[in-house]
């Protein structure tokens, strides 16, 4: 019990001292994500965190290459595994497969339905299928990725760091 109010104390004071504002509503779905997360979850969603709001980083080019510089500085650039691998047009995968620090690849429902890649946070509401994520927009952005709400009905390819 103590370790966790140690994680939860811990990852509050990362948030507060951000130097851009992490949205209030997504605070206790992030505290849940670093509660439940494996080990190298928690690297992963505390690497992705600091990129994107504590030291935020923009980094040239796409989505992809913003998720694969997150999985590189957390040491798993070339220690991830494929979980699940469908295509495009399916299989998807089944959502008990997917875990906090996941590298998702999936249709974008919310921007003209095209491929997409983040890192899964946290269900925000698992029926409806809505993730929290950790998402760059990419298109020459000149901003770091941040925190947003997908519909992931579509995810066809899972990576996670071992």
């Amino acid at each position: 019990m103590l370790r966790y109010g140690l994680i939860g104390l811990s990852l509050m004071l990362l948030l507060s001292c951000s130097s851009r504002p992490v949205p209030k509503e997504y605070i206790p779905t992030i505290n849940k994500a670093m509660r439940n997360a494996s080990p190298v979850g928690k690297r992963i969603l505390k690497t992705a965190h600091s990129m994107s709001y504590t030291s935020p980083k923009v980094v040239r080019g796409s989505c992809w290459d913003y998720i694969n510089a997150i999985y590189i500085r957390s040491g798993y650039g070339y220690k991830n595994q494929t979980i699940f691998k469908g295509g495009k047009g399916g299989p998807f995968a089944p959502i008990y497969a997917i875990e906090s620090g996941d590298w998702l690849y999936h249709i974008n429902r919310e921007y003209r339905g095209i491929e997409h890649s983040g890192i899964f946070i946290d269900w925000i509401d698992l029926e409806r299928r809505k993730a929290l994520m950790i998402s760059y927009r990419g298109m020459g952005s000149g901003e770091p990725a941040r925190y947003q709400v997908y519909t992931l009905s579509h995810v066809y390819n899972i990576k996670r760091g071992y």
